[in-house]
């Protein structure tokens, strides 16, 4: 029968006695021999588990035998004298005596568990258990023993026993609570351990309050305290784990919060009392509680000390394996690996001089910094049978210094080997996967010190071995490395080597690597001549180079050729020679030829990229800025122009925010397409920006050539180009500079620029070709946005209002409010030469919103003054403003006009929008959603300046348009150009079949107010009627006569006003 299975037995054996015995003592509590008996069984128990399990140390269970002895023996004597001897039985008795002297054998047997199980001094333990036990031993003051010595009528020995027994009771609770709270880890052994002392301890309070009622007696639940005392100590010595309470265990990390859970509900104990007593309205014992509260407050106090001592040697543990790794990352051989482990444990362990050692397998070297200082080694010991069986499980294993073997402890002490050498070791296996022999297990490092400071180290020394063994293994790679690439290796390098190698005696090959079938294809190329192993076209420069190599002449020993393959394809080499023809093991010219057919075209590829632009092809700045220089040097040569277009697509921002990033990607490949067929094989077109493309025009006669070339280029944009999209019309601005007014290709660019901006200026869709004047018309730009970056929109601007005028009878219908800028030094700027900054700069945001506020308050002041005028036959003229692209497109542009609307009071019927056609060149449903809330709202769309931008027909369609305003361009040549009059006769039929209001803009003389009558267009407006005027005399406007010529036919007639 093995031990494991009498244990089990005696285990259920034993419990079986103590759940009997139990049982029959309840039925018959008078017979208290039974419990007797529960008692000499819990004797029984442990002296047994003793005998199974041979501790490594017996006295601590032999005290907790003792002490159940003494305790059975008190119950014994009392019974003797009550039942057997009929006798009264005294206090204090005989049987009182052996009470209290279990209790010190109690304790000596906990103390001897943590003296075992945790030898070192565990200070945080301690005042952890301490604290605890003086927070549990001011209630037993309070209820136990302050009652005791008050009770009257006894007599000082009784007072003095009857608060011996909570006395030992806080006794035993102290070394529970120090065995409980050390770091050892928990078993069932102390599990069982735990419960018999606190079913003891539970006993022991309940008898003391019922005794101090008077109301003890036999057979109540109490007794089964002390019953659960004797069985769970018997149990706990019968299970197998007993031996572990007698054994030292690793350093475990505290666990913080279970821990400082207990110590809180401890140290609140006294404050609690105290705020019982307060509201009971008791003050008994304040004094006491006050001594408990102090010594409580001091013990948390020196605990908190504890703790940050404790931080500050983990902090510092930290650095100095930051430092080891940067040691140990920068050792080239093992005794540097050594030193940096000697210094890693050296300050690890600065209270001691601790002895280090460094053993590697297979080779069986030692390198020791032993009692002596400094590293020793390479030792070859010759035991190390005992360290290896240690490291075999992969695990770090503290032991007695002669677990190591007595050779190798002889090595780490520096003593002779002798029969015993004290102190431990702690040995941590060093292990890597990538160790060149194949063998996880490499080595081990030993450190010889004290064993509680092992032991609190270990999981510290365990990092350090890690690190180690990176570094011997990185060690044993390189050293393998420099082994595989000495002489003895030579033939089986070149044999798998993957460049070819080439022998020459007299330009033939006379061997060849076997990486030449892999490379060039062929089986054999003995014999052959260098010279038909490379394409024709390269066989002299290789000629010349075969010729240097044997003269010696060379001034590089590497080149770049071209060689054929057997399949008749080309590949690139790198060739790098040596003349060994003096050297007996070889006596010819080796060539090493190594593949970069790849690389070399990576090269390339890489070179394109750098050079040209990766989405469409073109070539970028750089390149471009190359061809520039060079052409402006052929020029030089031949006296010719050159010529550079910047070529900007106008609105190319809308087209990515309505159709998104990808199609405007699709219509920068497109329009660099067109270009690229638009150019001659001699010039150059690039991309250099995100819309902006640069033609560069060589070999031009005159500058005109390049004008003419401009030309070309502009109509290249009138057909539309065909996307995923659909059909998208898009234009350009073209800045043009030549060699005619540039002198270097940075003023050439410059200047190309500056008329890129003019031509942008200008209204774009349009070239311009640079001239001096553009230098100081962008400076005056510049001051320009300047000035309008620092003006205030509410004190530096103004808006004007200009009557729209019913043509057959000169009544003003509207107005149109116009916003225009009195600068101090400049006069009155006009909205030509702001706006387009604006627009740019993002500031005509806010300014039509001032300007849409002002002229809707000015529109209701209108009606009110119509109104007090009495006028009932006069409408009240509704106002028109301009909105900007830009303006529109603002996320916020329909919350403004709803602010407008609310804050002026004005009827949305009375408020006109003027939109440019450019807003409409792409057909989004956003832009028909925004417009159609607009008019859901009752406010009205005019399209401006129509004709002169992107005019379709299914624009007036599709878009909820109200008004057409023909543009001055159109107007100007009526009466004198029938072309001109047809084309506004058209436009005015076309918006009457479609139900839209016609304005002609620019009407200037009674001839063209007289030809729009003619051919049905209804309103007008123009310096004809009157020019722009300020808000009070609009106002006054709204109730004069009618204006213009044609006004006599229906009224007053009135001089136009210029």
């Amino acid at each position: 029968m093995n031990a494991r299975l009498r244990s089990q037995i005696a285990m259920a054996v034993v419990s079986a006695c103590i759940v009997v015995l139990t049982a029959v003592y309840y039925m018959v509590p008078e017979q208290r021999l039974i419990f007797v008996a529960l008692g000499a069984i819990g004797v029984i128990g442990i002296v047994l588990g003793i005998l199974l399990h041979r501790p490594a140390h017996r006295l601590p269970w032999l005290f907790l035998a003792a002490g159940n002895f003494a305790f059975a023996a008190g119950q014994a004597t009392q019974i003797i004298l009550i039942q057997l001897l009929d006798e009264e039985v005294p206090f204090p008795s005989i049987a009182d005596g052996f009470y209290l002297a279990a209790y010190p054998l109690y304790a000596a047997g906990l103390l001897g568990f943590v003296h075992w199980r945790t030898g070192w001094r565990d200070r945080a333990s301690l005042v952890d258990a301490l604290t605890l036990t003086v927070g549990l031993a001011l209630l037993s003051w309070l209820f136990l023993i302050d009652p005791y010595a008050r009770v009257a009528g006894l007599t000082w020995v009784q007072k003095a026993f009857s608060i011996a027994y909570p006395l030992g009771d806080i006794l035993v609770l102290a070394m529970l609570l120090r065995l409980l709270v050390g770091r050892g880890g928990k078993s069932r052994s102390l599990m069982l351990l735990t419960a018999g002392t606190v079913g003891l301890l539970a006993a022991d309070v309940a008898y003391g309050l019922i005794q101090l009622n008077g109301t003890w007696r036999t057979g109540t639940a109490v007794d089964l305290g002390w019953a659960v005392l004797y069985g769970a100590w018997a149990a706990a010595a019968l299970d197998p784990s007993m031996r572990s309470l007698t054994q030292p265990v690793a350093w475990r990390a505290e666990s913080a919060t279970s821990r400082l859970t207990l110590l809180t509900l401890a140290s609140l104990i006294a404050p609690a009392i105290l705020l019982t007593e307060a509201v009971r309205g008791v003050r008994s014992e304040v004094g006491v509680i006050g001594v408990f509260s102090a010594v409580l407050f001091l013990l948390v106090l020196y605990r908190l000390a504890g703790v940050v001592a404790t931080h500050q040697q983990a902090v510092g543990r930290e650095k100095t394996l930051r430092d080891a790794v940067s040691s140990l990352g920068g050792a080239g051989d093992l005794r540097d690996a050594a030193s940096a482990v000697n210094s890693a444990v050296t300050e690890l362990m600065p209270d001691t001089p601790p002895r280090s050692a460094l053993l590697t397998v297979p080779d069986n070297t030692l390198w020791v910094n032993g009692a002596h200082g400094g590293i020793r080694g390479p030792l070859s010991p010759r035991g190390t049978a005992a360290v290896r069986e240690l490291i075999a499980s992969g695990e770090n294993r503290l032991v007695t210094l002669d677990g190591v073997g007595p050779d190798l402890a002889a090595h780490l002490t520096g003593q002779d080997e002798g029969p015993t050498h004290t102190g431990h070791a702690l040995v941590c296996p060093l292990t890597s996967q990538d160790h060149p022999s194949g063998d996880p297990l490499i080595g081990a490092l030993i450190v010889i010190g004290d064993e509680r400071e092992l032991l609190m180290l270990r999981e510290t020394l365990a990092t350090l071995a890690a690190q180690t063994a990176l570094a011997v293994a990185r060690v044993a790679l390189a050293q393998e490395v420099n082994r595989r690439n000495s002489e003895m290796y030579f033939r089986t390098l070149v044999q798998n080597a993957s460049d070819v190698i080439l022998i020459l005696d007299d330009d033939r090959v006379r061997y060849a690597s076997p990486s030449a079938e892999q490379v060039l294809g062929f089986t054999n190329l003995e014999g052959t001549h260098l010279i038909d192993l490379v394409p024709p076209q390269d066989s002299l420069a290789v000629v010349e180079t075969l010729g240097r190599i044997r003269s010696r002449e060379y001034q590089t020993r590497r080149e770049h050729w071209r060689m054929i393959r057997a399949d008749r394809g080309s590949i690139e080499v790198e060739v790098r020679w040596s003349d060994l023809r003096e050297e007996a093991t070889v006596g010819g010219v080796v060539l090493t030829l190594r593949d970069v057919t790849e690389q070399r075209k990576l090269e390339r590829e890489l070179t394109h990229q750098a050079f040209h632009d990766s989405l469409t092809g073109l070539a970028n700045r750089l390149l471009f800025q190359e061809r520039v220089n060079h052409a402006l040097v052929q020029a030089q040569r031949d006296g010719t122009v050159v010529g550079v277009l910047f070529v900007d697509v106008d609105d190319f921002k809308v087209v990515n925010d309505i159709h998104g990033h990808s199609v405007g990607d699709e219509l920068l490949v497109a329009l660099s397409l067109r270009l690229q067929t638009t150019v001659r094989a001699s010039d150059t077109a690039a991309r250099i920006g995100g819309d902006e493309f640069a033609l560069l025009v060589e070999g031009s006669a005159t500058p005109t050539g390049v004008e003419r070339f401009t030309e070309h280029v502009m109509t290249a944009f009138a057909e539309p180009f065909r996307l995923s999209v659909g059909p998208l019309s898009t234009y350009a601005s073209v800045g043009v500079a030549t060699t005619e007014d540039s002198i270097d290709s940075v003023e050439l660019l410059t200047h190309a620029d500056l008329a890129l901006y003019a031509a942008k200026t200008a209204g774009k869709r349009q070239w311009r070709r640079y001239h001096p004047a553009l230098q100081s018309g962008m400076a005056e730009r510049a001051k320009l946005q300047e000035g309008l970056d620092s003006s205030s929109i509410e004190t530096s601007f103004m808006v004007l209002y200009q009557p729209i005028v019913e043509l057959a009878s000169g009544r003003i219908a509207g107005f149109e409010a116009l916003v225009r800028w009195p600068h101090s030094a400049r006069g009155m700027v006009l909205p030509e030469q702001f706006i387009t900054l604006a627009e740019e700069s993002g500031q005509i945001v806010p300014l039509g919103a001032w300007v849409l506020d002002q002229a809707a308050a000015e529109a209701v002041r209108w009606e009110e003054f119509v109104l007090r005028g009495g006028t009932a036959d006069r409408n009240t003229p509704y106002v028109s403003v301009n909105v900007s692209p830009r303006q529109f497109r603002d996320e916020e542009f329909y919350n403004v006009i709803r602010r407008a609307l609310d804050l002026s009071g004005i009827e949305p019927s009375s408020l006109v929008l003027e939109l440019t056609e450019s807003v409409l060149m792409y057909n989004d449903e956003r832009i028909l959603a925004e417009m159609s809330a607009l008019t859901d709202l009752g406010i009205r769309i005019a399209i401006d300046d129509f004709g002169t931008g992107y005019s379709s027909l299914s624009y007036l369609r599709e878009f909820p348009i109200s008004i057409l305003k023909i543009d001055k361009s159109f107007v100007d040549k009526l009466g004198r150009s029938p072309e001109q009059y047809a084309l506004v006769e058209g436009i005015t039929h076309l918006a009457d079949t479609l139900g839209l209001t016609v304005i002609a803009e620019g009407v200037e003389d009674v001839r063209q107010q007289e030809s729009l009558i003619s051919m049905g267009c209804p309103f007008g407006q123009g310096y004809l009627f009157a020019e722009p005027v300020g808000a009070e005399e609009a106002k006054h406007l709204v109730l004069a006569p009618p204006l213009g010529r044609m006004a006599g036919l229906a009224g007053t007639p009135t001089e136009g006003q210029q």
